[in-house]
């Protein structure tokens, strides 16, 4: 019986029923697209624009808290590096209130800007090492044993690296130059300047210096020294280790280097501490000369203003390629952010920063600068292939003729060939930022804008 009623209901349930028509989930082909990429607008830009960051472009200034991410601009000499992107950014008042380290290779800047600079209320320093400006030391700003080996260490590494660049010869055994480390720690313990260290290395005859250094009063000297010495096995050999220490540190000999490291004028804190636009001056021919200064001059500056906290800093480095090794610097642009610091590097392209750094610690660099500006004539294939890759790919239809038949497909390639990134027009520039699409736009030249150059008072 009730088999019976259960039929019965299904029956008039499906007498009942609403047409199928009405129910029909119609089913519809998703066509999924070969590659994505393609050329941005400014809105697409979103969030990463604003008003109180880095102005890179006609159409594209960030906000501080993407330019604290980083930016890396890749660009040959005289595409517009300086007059469309450094000082555009030293002839606004739109960042908050700062600090600025500007790396002035031609003087330029300073002179265009450090009016305008104090007149917002940042304090400009001149800082030229081999010139009479404002002075520096780094030995004085090392506070314990650990930072004066970090010093030695850097010092010893970049002097070798420069002489290498120089020479396209090895400045020695790196052995040697691993056994000298703890001698030159011992002679900067004792000495108030680096070039006093030197001096004393220079001076000093070898049997003197067994005398002198192993009866120091101060026990860190007198251990240093010792752990020399059970390196150096003979008088030849302690010779010839000293020779390649001081072949490393020939910058130091130098009177202008002398004289600009004998105080400091300035500290790392007093970034922090109140707004000031510091340029370091020095003539561009010079910069292989001068990067084992420059090298620990930053490096030093960097590492400082990571445990010392207060006001933001942004560091604006042209010629970046030329000044050396900075220690740590993969580290400073991963961290950075959240310490307040912001970099915008200058670079022509990437082989030098393969020479310097290595090609992973180089990757890991350019990688954690999320936004590439490039300028016009790039000739370095490896800057070329690593922006076309970063654009990716485009789809494109394509036509193909058999007879009279006519048949369309789709197919992809690059949304910017490294061809056609070299052959940028004139006066542009190519934004590739974070996770947004490549953005071409007008360079943001000073000179032809009223805003900027009634800025420029001298």
């Amino acid at each position: 019986m009730v088999s019976e009623i259960d039929m019965l209901y299904k029956f008039l349930l499906i007498a009942m029923a609403i047409p199928v028509t009405d129910l029909t989930i119609k089913l519809t082909k998703t066509r999924v697209k070969l590659a994505t990429s393609k050329l941005g607008t400014r809105h697409d830009l979103g969030r990463l624009n604003g008003k109180d960051g880095l102005i890179l472009s006609k159409q594209c200034q960030l906000s501080f808290k993407k330019t604290l991410e980083g930016v890396c601009v890749i660009a040959p000499t005289g595409e517009g590096k300086s007059s469309s992107v450094t000082i555009p950014i030293l002839l606004s008042n739109d960042l908050p209130k700062s600090s600025i380290v500007v790396a002035d290779p031609k003087g330029e800047q300073y002179l265009l800007s450090a009016e305008y600079q104090r007149s917002i209320g940042r304090t400009p320093i001149l800082f030229e090492p081999l010139g009479n400006s404002a002075k520096y030391n780094p030995l004085e700003q090392c506070k314990d044993f650990t930072e004066i080996r970090d010093l030695a260490t850097n010092l010893i590494m970049n002097g070798d690296m420069a002489m290498q660049m120089a020479t396209g010869r090895n400045g020695g055994s790196t052995e040697w130059q691993t056994m000298s480390i703890p001698l030159f720690i011992a002679a900067l313990l004792r000495s108030k300047t680096i070039s006093e260290a030197v001096k004393f290395l220079v001076e000093t005859p070898s049997l003197e210096l067994v005398e002198l250094l192993a009866r120091e009063p101060n026990e860190d000297i007198r251990q240093q020294f010792a752990i020399f010495m059970s390196s150096a096995e003979s008088p030849k050999t302690m010779a010839s280790i000293k020779s390649t220490l001081l072949s490393s540190l020939q910058l130091w000999t130098d009177h202008n280097i002398i004289n600009s490291t004998a105080k400091s004028d300035f500290n790392p804190s007093d970034l922090r501490n109140k707004p000031i636009a510091l340029y370091i001056k020095y003539d561009a021919f010079k910069s292989n000369y001068l990067s084992p200064f420059l090298s620990v001059f930053y490096s030093q500056l960097i590492e400082k203003l990571m445990y010392c906290k207060g006001l933001p800093v942004t560091f604006i480095l042209d010629e970046f390629g030329n000044i050396g090794r900075i220690s740590n610097f993969e580290t400073a642009v991963t961290t950075g952010r959240s310490e307040g610091l912001s970099f915008l590097i200058c670079i022509q392209d990437m082989v030098r920063l393969y020479e310097i750094y290595g090609k992973n610690k180089t990757t890991t660099i350019l990688n954690c600068l999320k936004t590439k500006c490039v300028l016009p004539s790039i000739s370095d294939y490896e800057a070329l292939t690593y922006i076309s890759n970063l654009c990716d790919d485009t789809e494109i239809a394509t036509e193909s003729y058999s007879g009279d038949k006519v048949s369309h497909s789709k197919t992809t390639r690059k949304l910017f060939t490294p061809g056609a990134i070299r052959m940028l027009k004139d006066d542009t520039i190519l934004i590739v930022a974070h996770n947004k699409y490549p953005f071409l736009d007008k360079q943001n030249t000073y000179y032809t804008q009223e805003k900027y150059t009634r800025n420029v008072l001298t």
